[in-house]
C-alpha cells in the first residue's frame, strides 16, 4: 500500500463511511484532505481497492458513485 491508499482508507475510515449509507463520493474524499493528486488518480485508486475488497460501492449520490471502507480495507489500514 503506498501514502495515496493509506490516506484513503484513512479519510474512509475517519469520517464513518462504513457502509452503502454513509459512504462517501470520491470527491467528498478528496475535498477532506489535500492529497495533492488529480480527482483522477483518486478514483482509479479507490477504483483498484474496490476490486481488492478494501472499499465497496454505496447508493449512489446523484450520477456520482460512492465509496466506504470494508473489514479488509480496515484490517490493512491497521497493518500499516
Amino acid at each position: 500500500m503506498n501514502r495515496l491508499g493509506f490516506l484513503i482508507l484513512s479519510v474512509l475510515s475517519t469520517n464513518g463511511a462504513f457502509d452503502k449509507v454513509s459512504a462517501m463520493t470520491a470527491k467528498e474524499i478528496t475535498d477532506a484532505e489535500d492529497f495533492g493528486y488529480k480527482d483522477n488518480t483518486i478514483f482509479k485508486k479507490i477504483t483498484e481497492f474496490e476490486s481488492m475488497g478494501y472499499v465497496a460501492a454505496g447508493y449512489k449520490e446523484g450520477k456520482a458513485k460512492t465509496f466506504y471502507i470494508t473489514e479488509s480495507g480496515k484490517q490493512a489500514l491497521k497493518q500499516v
